[in-house]
């Protein structure tokens, strides 16, 4: 077979098929037609439910937010970038890496 043009009319007929959504569709509670199953063990399905609720906590504190913004408009922060990387290098130590 040699296509030059795709464009160019066929000299074959087709003959649309309409699919029969009611055939298509599972009826609900209908057990899954054909032998794949999947079953989660427990423990991945208390590992989504943690993940499901971390994504749904914020991860902005609102009260510390208002605290940091009621210091430095104070000017109690931002004035000493040098104890501010102190600082941060040092909450960064503070976590426990240990499994």
């Amino acid at each position: 077979m040699n296509v030059n043009d795709p464009q160019a009319p066929s000299s074959t007929s087709v003959t649309r098929i309409e699919a029969d959504p009611a055939r298509l569709a599972p009826k609900r509670g209908a057990p899954p037609s054909g032998s794949d199953a999947v079953q989660l063990s427990g423990d991945v399905r208390l590992a989504d439910q943690a993940v499901r609720a971390a994504s749904q906590i914020g991860d902005v504190r609102p009260d510390a937010v208002a605290r940091a913004r009621a210091l430095f408009e104070q000017g109690q922060v931002g004035t000493d970038l040098g104890r501010l990387a102190d600082r941060i290098i040092d909450s960064l130590g503070d976590h426990d890496t240990r499994t």
